[in-house]
């Protein structure tokens, strides 16, 4: 009987001790993992303070998280720990204190979107009471162009007619550019470009088949204004598409001219010289329309972008009153008043007289872009649609 009173103390005791040994080893472990706010990382604060959250217990949020907002979380953090706080002035009736945390969300990522699929409903409705696109976006850009040589009307000075052809010269621009943001999609932008562009044309005389050749480089200075539409194709990729016009002023002209006599016994080079000015006999104002299109790709809060741009020109630049006749400035004035000294050398040494024409010109330009973001609050929200989708989802809970 001793020995059966015995073993049932020892169960006792095993038991006392072995309860006093769980007391002792489950604070260690358990208020480890819920340790007090001030023993925390940020990174735990953040997540103690959504657990908050779950659990109702709204008031002690912001406190929890002060410290961290103000540094010590990354960027993504941080947009959880503002969503965080967004809900919890939206629940305690402080929409005021809701709208700054919105707003500083913004800051952190000005292309924030919230969706019905990934976030609470009152966050989007809240979202859309604030906006962040940029009023002004500067970006700059550099490429290289091909020139197309368009004729108006044929002129010679081979009786008989020519035989005529065109081909490319490769050419570059670079410039800047202001958007100003109409809305999310639309923009308005003006542009600044300086280009260099060129062609080469040749004059085959139908006669004696002797070849009038000139390689053409110019430099000009363009203005487009132009109206963009930006798509939302991913959080990455944005492309876009635009159309306008442009003013178009050329500030220098060269040709490079030479003259091949096709003889049937061989062919001779009759002349050939360095590059001559023409500005002179050029129309320096002129016209296109434009269109273009492309995509930006995010890095960071900045773009990069690519464009291809067709500019189709509206003006014939040659001058005709100047077409046939020297520049004065370039004659010896010893010569004035010698006619013979004003006709110029294009016709007299090269039988070459240009046509009537305009220029297309075709580019590839890759770009940076420098969003302005301003988040703001809009005066006239857009907040019906998400109205909407809150009562029926209050119906289908009924």
């Amino acid at each position: 009987m001793s020995k059966l009173v015995d073993k049932r103390l020892l169960m006792i005791d095993r038991r006392v001790l072995l309860s006093l040994l769980i007391i002792l080893i489950l604070p260690t472990g358990m208020f480890g993992q819920l340790a007090a706010p001030s023993e925390m990382d940020c990174g735990q604060k953040l997540q103690f303070a959504e657990s908050e959250f779950d659990a109702g217990h709204f008031y002690a949020i912001p406190a929890i998280l002060k410290d961290c907002l103000e540094s010590g979380l990354s960027p993504e953090q941080s947009i959880r720990a503002y969503l965080v706080l967004c809900q919890s002035y939206l629940i305690l009736d402080d929409p005021i204190a809701a709208g700054d945390n919105y707003l500083k969300l913004l800051k952190e990522d000005p292309e924030f979107v919230p969706n019905e699929r990934e976030h609470p409903i009152d966050i989007v409705y809240l979202s859309k009471k604030y906006v962040a696109t940029p009023i002004f976006t500067p970006h700059f850009r550099v490429g290289a162009n091909a020139s197309f040589y368009r004729p108006i009307y044929s002129i010679s000075t081979e009786p008989y007619g020519v035989v005529t052809e065109s081909s490319l010269r490769l050419g570059f621009q670079f410039g800047a550019a202001l958007d100003w943001n109409i809305n999310e999609n639309f923009s308005l932008t003006l542009e600044a470009d300086i280009a260099n562009r060129g062609y080469e044309h040749s004059q085959t005389s139908g006669a004696n088949s002797d070849v009038a050749f000139v390689s053409a480089n110019q430099w000009w200075i363009d203005g487009p204004l132009y109206l963009k539409y930006n798509f939302r194709y991913n959080e990455k990729i944005r492309p876009f598409v635009y159309g306008g016009v442009a003013v178009n002023y050329l500030l220098s002209a060269s040709n490079q001219f030479s003259y091949t006599d096709n003889k049937t016994t061989g062919t001779q080079l009759l002349s050939d010289g360095p590059s001559e000015s023409v500005t002179s006999q050029r129309n320096q104002l002129n016209r296109s329309w434009l269109v273009g299109g492309g995509f930006r790709y995010k890095i960071g809060k900045d773009y990069v972008y690519v464009d291809v741009r067709y500019m189709g020109g509206l003006s014939d630049i040659v001058n005709e009153s100047t077409l046939y006749y020297e520049n004065p400035a370039l004659i010896d004035p010893a010569q004035i008043g010698d006619p013979n000294h004003y006709m110029s050398s294009n016709i007299t040494r090269y039988h070459y007289l240009s046509d009537l024409f305009r220029m297309d010109n075709l580019s590839l330009s890759f770009g940076y872009v420098k969003p302005l973001y301003k988040p703001r609050k809009i005066k006239h929200a857009r907040t019906k649609s998400v109205a909407r989708n809150i009562r029926k989802e209050g119906g289908k809970k009924k």
